[in-house]
């Protein structure tokens, strides 16, 4: 019964917000910071978390087996998500396979020990400081262990097919994630100028054009020649508006309401899944 409801709940609540979630949130001329693009993004599963939470403290005081039973439509839909989950895992084994095969100018790749991985092509191109900028673009991905949250955040939008909009809020993040690194890179003593060369120059190089699951100093189309007019401008200087105390208080605010969500399915649950439509006893 859980596991139906859950099922059934979190795929319908993941699919209607994420088809409006575009709109309501304004679209700015230029890239969001990263945590907010990122909370952009993931924003429709927490959502769904919060009600997995809310079955989760029902479950607690629920008999079993179930005094409930949940009508054909939870079942349908219960189907529909567990295919697309499984979609989205098979996807995410798929982008862990090609990456292995693939081939960088630079980039950082490994998603629990990342590394920074230079072709002998860059090496040869790319003065010394170009290569320094580069290398230190790709230590702040690093440090952020980038890989990963690229890996996480692909298998996140995948969760929310076939809603449309989900791709192009995925890339803005990516974007983000770039710029963000590309100001952490200047704030550590890198030129902006040989880092704008650092990035044609590995577009130029780029060999992997089917595969985002690494971490690099090029992208791909407006966004690399939109990073390199910021870099030759003064924006790249000023940094990140977006502060660590606001990402703690994001934090925060997520652990209460997914903290307050198994309470209120302790004490409400029951009388909330009997109002909905098709759950009979």
């Amino acid at each position: 019964m859980l596991v139906i409801v859950a099922s059934a709940l979190f795929g319908v609540v993941v699919w209607f917000l994420a088809l409006p979630v575009g709109r309501l949130w304004p679209r700015a001329s230029e890239p969001e910071p990263e945590p907010l693009a990122w909370w952009r993004l993931v924003f429709p599963l927490f959502a769904g978390f919060v009600v997995l939470a809310f079955l989760l403290g029902w479950a607690f005081q629920a008999p079993d087996p179930a005094d409930k039973r949940a009508g054909i439509a939870f079942h349908l839909l219960a189907v529909f998500t567990l295919v697309t989950v499984m979609r989205a895992i098979v996807r995410s084994l798929s982008a862990l396979r090609s990456n292995a095969c693939a081939r960088f100018s630079v980039g950082t790749i490994g998603l629990l020990t990342p590394r920074i991985v230079v072709s002998e092509e860059f090496r040869r191109m790319a003065p010394a400081t170009v290569l320094l900028a580069a290398l230190g673009h790709e230590a702040a991905h690093a440090r952020g262990r980038d890989p990963l949250r690229i890996w996480l955040a692909q298998l996140a939008a995948d969760l929310q097919w076939p809603i449309p909009g989900t791709g192009q809020r995925l890339s803005a993040w990516l974007l983000a994630l770039e710029v963000q690194r590309d100001d952490e890179a200047v704030a550590n003593g890198a030129s902006p100028e040989d880092l704008a060369e650092a990035i044609l120059t590995a577009a130029r190089l780029h060999c992997a054009p089917t595969t985002r699951l690494h971490a690099g100093a090029t992208g791909s189309g407006e966004g690399i020649a939109w990073r390199v007019r910021r870099l030759l401008s003064l924006e790249a200087h000023r940094g990140s508006t977006f502060s660590p105390r606001g990402v703690r208080g994001i934090r925060i605010i997520c652990f209460v309401l997914v903290v307050g969500a198994v309470w209120l399915g302790l004490a409400y649950g029951d009388a909330a899944l009997g109002a909905l439509p098709g759950m009979g006893q």
